[in-house]
């Protein structure tokens, strides 16, 4: 069982497990619409989500950068695929048994070409001597779990890396240019993320933490690396959004009714002429 407070060594099987407590994503879904949150999160007989490609390699970037002790643990590279014609019978058997006994482990299994990239990704990222500082030291996914002063709701949140002044959050992207980040920190919920580690402090640990950071890097060619820091407005803003979610959330949790769309009307965007 889970309780409130800073759990240090908490397994992230064990942390996504805790069902009771809500997490950015799962508030990012009720953002969505009400029914969007019952549907992924509450539905009983909800699909299993598979996980798409760039989900893997961005889980895997992150584990090779972050817990490279476990990558080997958590990942297998895919043999490269040959042909018995080619290779001849003896060696094509080695082939078969090596792909059988990858079928039959727990692991995430990669191709040879997503490792090479995980390689140019990582190259790249420490290459960049300001991304090396930050990622050096500090705190590997810690999970803290508290209480939503305002609705009452428990929430978690599980920081890539905490340093004692600042949150560093690694990202991989598409693109990692400013206006293609600011797109995505607003689709995907990185302010509210921030906020909601800066709340995290605040009640657990009696202290401010104002500063996020999030490193990202392009998972093509050629592998860039930006590094982002969410300004106070957009945190504050984030603060107030995720707190009147987290309120009408409880609000449909206890009358457990779960709205889909309102009726609306559409018009032309803003920036059509």
């Amino acid at each position: 069982m889970v309780t409130e407070g800073i759990h240090k060594n908490l397994s992230s099987e064990e942390y996504h497990s805790h069902k009771e407590s809500i997490s950015r994503s799962a508030l990012m879904d009720f953002n969505r619409s009400p029914f969007h949150y019952w549907a992924k999160h509450l539905n009983s007989d909800r699909p299993k989500k598979d996980a798409t490609s760039s989900i893997i390699l961005g889980s895997a970037f992150h584990t090779f950068i972050l817990e490279p002790h476990l990558f080997a643990d958590e990942y297998a590279i895919e043999p490269q695929k040959v042909l018995l014609k080619d290779v001849g019978r003896d060696a094509y058997e080695l082939y078969k048994s090596q792909c059988e006994l990858l079928n039959n482990t727990n692991k995430t299994i990669l191709t040879a070409e997503e490792m090479k990239t995980l390689n140019a990704m990582k190259d790249n990222l420490f290459i960049n001597e300001k991304a090396k500082e930050l990622l050096t030291g500090g705190i590997i996914e810690q999970s803290y779990f508290w209480k939503d002063l305002d609705s009452g709701l428990i929430l978690k949140s599980r920081p890539d890396l905490m340093h004692s002044e600042m949150y560093i959050d690694l990202k991989t992207c598409s693109d990692a240019s400013p206006r293609a980040y600011q797109r995505e920190m607003i689709d995907y919920g990185y302010h509210i993320q921030g906020a909601m580690v800066r709340d995290a402090i605040r009640v657990l640990e009696n202290r401010e933490m104002n500063n996020v950071i999030n490193i990202c890097v392009e998972t093509k060619y050629p592998f860039t690396v930006a590094i982002y820091i969410i300004d106070q407005i957009a945190l504050n803003h984030a603060e107030n959004h995720y707190k009147n979610l987290a309120f009408e959330l409880k609000k449909c949790l206890e009358k457990n009714e779960w709205q889909a769309y309102d009726i609306q009307t559409i018009g032309l965007p803003t920036w059509i002429k």
